[in-house]
């Protein structure tokens, strides 16, 4: 498995640990755990954050969205003659802003040997409760106050955590736990815990259970009829444990807003929002109106509601919005009229609810059909169709592909019309249950030529003097076949970049060579990778296309495979020097016919005593699979001709180039030379050399 490690080049690949006998760099830390896992609005507080591998020297913390900063308050100095401690764990001190919304935030922490992979903080609104010691019995319950964010741990197997609460008679509260959520992005953690969630008398007796709500984490809202002590427990289902799975409790008596009706919100203008959940006013009507700036898509807002606020799911979106109508659209005869393009803020009311919205179309228009619903809180789980009044199947979904992520609301991408006529989207729960919270949004819309983009990694750590390469692979939709642009904002100081092109046709991958000047300064920033396209649509019209990359982290998967899970920021860094102080080539140009060769030399300047073995290569791959190829078609490393293994003290290397007879022509595409020191089996660490251009000549 491939992966960067105090690494010039940080395109960053998969972990397994470092042998502790490698004399090769330090890794990027790892974070495994924030304890406690939640801090409260308008408070600051001081959290341990442990990881695998070093975090001496960590110097920033960086933390997704607004209202949340985090500062190192651990000493990172150290006296003259004494040797550099090894840092797993650090403190770090999180203020809240009384305006920062509640929910889960990304941390990073960056260090001299680079950013370290995602971490995740719950934002909450009460105070934070952290679990004692000794609670695992019934007997020795631990006695917290309500209401309150509890947060704590299974650290074990067969640990069971059990809190005591008083409670006066009629006294409703919801119990809102985050675990399994939390783990998603904790890219070493191969195991998740699946928390179960019981609420008992003093005795012992069951009042309550909740399991599987959001994901795997559990929900409930009970009322306590009786005045007394209760007991609130927390284990994991299967009695399994783990000394990272952290978890809160979210114990509060204020409002609890699960969903909104309707769901879609146009910017610029007021709606008016039912709020779907507990402890809501005896009128849960709000008004919403977004500036114009707000971002389209799924977001969490705050509202005012009372005395406080409350965070609620909407879709931002500038389509004419459909509000679903009173009486029966639960047959095609019977459907809901909606034009193209439009948003549908519809319900499940009731078990065995079928909704159905009518459209006219003609033969060859293209139709998108996306049901935004699990994503946004609901507890739908919606299965779409495009039917007629014959009820025949032209296309349907049940669970989408988002990008990563197979999740569970439903995306007809394309659907091309067979023939003028009458059809019908049809929505209804893939187990036919229903009810006032099972809203859903639907967008229907006429599909039109777009591309995704993607970074693999979302950390990439360069260090002075030296280049590191970043890749960047590409999804073209309905119908753009292009080639892409890229382009990078917001780099640091001393540090440029050249950014290559996505080829058109079946080259996948495009190469961004970032360079740092010798001096420098060590920092980490966030940065935007972009890309612009052209998309021809008549013979005598173009419509220039862009967008931005979104970043994926990778995930340790067992038996050693490499995931990706999305995350909000790609970020970049100036560390320390590594075992390689430079790369360099003895031509930065390579130009061949078809069916010929070209060599180049390759020059490694090590670091002082360093000798391990260095591998080179120009595409990102392990075992079979390739995370990162900007390669022409038909160009390859001739390996028979091509040193690719340097031992001992060897520096140089001949590398040989090779197009395939049918090689089609290709001028100046940009790939990286890069220089690979394994750590073990599956970890090495990448640096770069300066753009090397790839020419293919005509026949």
């Amino acid at each position: 498995m491939l992966r960067p490690v105090l690494a010039v080049a940080a395109f960053g690949l998969l972990l397994a640990h470092v042998s502790s006998s490698a004399h090769a760099q330090t890794s990027y830390p790892m974070l495994m755990s924030i304890k406690p896992v939640a801090a409260q609005v308008g408070t600051a507080s001081e959290h341990e954050i442990h990881s695998r591998y070093d975090m001496f020297g960590a110097y920033k913390v960086m933390v997704t969205g607004e209202g949340v900063t985090g500062e190192v308050t651990t000493p990172m100095t150290v006296k003259p003659g004494e040797k550099k401690p090894v840092l797993t764990k650090i403190m770090v001190k999180f203020t809240v802003t009384p305006e920062a919304l509640p929910g889960v935030r990304d941390v990073k922490i960056a260090t001299p040997n680079g950013v370290s992979t995602v971490a995740q903080l719950v934002i909450a609104g009460d105070p934070i409760v952290s679990e004692a010691a000794m609670n695992d019995t019934l007997d020795k319950a631990q006695v917290i106050p309500v209401p309150a964010t509890l947060c704590g741990c299974i650290e074990k197997a067969e640990d069971v955590d059990f809190f005591k609460f008083k409670v006066e008679a009629g006294t409703a509260l919801s119990f809102h736990v985050r675990s399994q959520r939390l783990q998603n992005r904790i890219h070493d953690l191969q195991t998740h815990s699946d928390p179960l969630m019981t609420i008992r008398t003093a005795t012992g007796s069951t009042l309550a259970q909740s399991d599987n709500v959001y994901a795997g984490d559990p929900f409930l809202n009970h009322k306590f009829e009786q005045a007394g002590e209760y007991i609130l427990e927390v284990r994991d289902v299967r009695y399994q444990g783990n000394i990272y799975w952290e978890y809160s409790v979210e114990i509060s008596n204020r409002p609890f807003v699960a969903s909104v009706f309707p769901m879609g919100v146009t910017r610029g203008q007021e709606t008016k929002l039912r709020m779907i959940g507990y402890q809501l006013p005896a009128d849960p009507m709000a008004s919403l109106t977004l500036p114009m700036e707000t971002k389209p898509g799924p977001q969490t807002i705050k509202l005012p509601m009372g005395s406080g606020t409350a965070a609620v799911p909407v879709v931002v979106s500038d389509h004419p919005q459909v509000i679903e109508a009173d009486g029966d659209n639960n047959t095609v005869e019977k459907g809901q009229l909606v034009t193209i393009p439009c948003g549908i803020n519809g319900r499940i009311e009731t078990d065995s609810d079928v909704d159905y919205y009518t459209f006219e179309a003609k033969k060859g228009e293209l139709v998108a059909v996306e049901v935004i619903a699990r994503r946004q809180g609901s507890p739908l789980d919606p299965t779409v169709r495009i039917t007629n009044d014959k009820n025949g199947t032209f296309a349907e979904n049940d669970d989408g592909r988002f990008g990563r992520l197979t999740l569970p609301d439903s995306w007809i991408e394309t659907w091309t019309c067979p023939a003028d006529g009458k059809y019908a989207v049809e929505i209804r729960d893939l187990h036919l249950r229903g009810g006032d919270g099972f809203v859903y949004y639907i967008k229907v819309t006429r599909p039109e030529p777009y591309f995704l983009l993607e970074t693999d990694t979302d950390k990439t750590l360069i260090t002075p003097g030296t280049c590191a390469p970043l890749f960047v692979r590409v999804t073209r939709k309905n119908g753009f076949t292009g080639e892409v642009q890229l382009k990078v904002d917001g780099l640091p100081p001393g540090v440029t970049a050249t950014c290559g092109r996505i080829l058109a046709g079946k080259s996948i991958d495009g190469c961004i060579v970032l360079e740092a000047a010798p001096d420098a300064p060590q920092g980490a920033v966030n940065i935007t990778v972009s890309g612009t396209g052209t998309h021809k649509v008549a013979e005598d019209k173009t419509v220039e296309l862009s967008a931005v990359a979104n970043a994926l982290q990778e995930i340790y998967m067992p038996g050693g495979g490499r995931a990706h899970y999305p995350v909000e920021d790609c970020t970049l860094s100036v560390g320390a020097p590594g075992d390689i102080r430079k790369l360099t080539l003895s031509s930065y140009e390579i130009n061949l016919k078809p069916g010929e060769s070209q060599a180049i030399d390759v020059t490694i300047e090590r670091a002082p005593e360093y000798t391990q073995n260095i591998t080179l290569d120009v595409v990102y791959q392990h075992l079979g699979s390739i995370f990162g190829n900007s390669l022409p078609e038909g160009v390859t490393i001739d390996g028979k001709q091509s040193k690719t293994l340097l031992t001992g003290k060897e520096s140089t290397a001949k590398i040989v180039f090779t197009a395939a007879k049918e090689a089609p022509p290709v001028e100046k595409q940009q790939i990286c030379m890069m220089a690979h020191i394994s750590l073990n089996f599956v970890m090495k660490a990448t640096y770069g050399s300066k753009p090397l251009l790839v020419t293919v000549q005509k026949p």
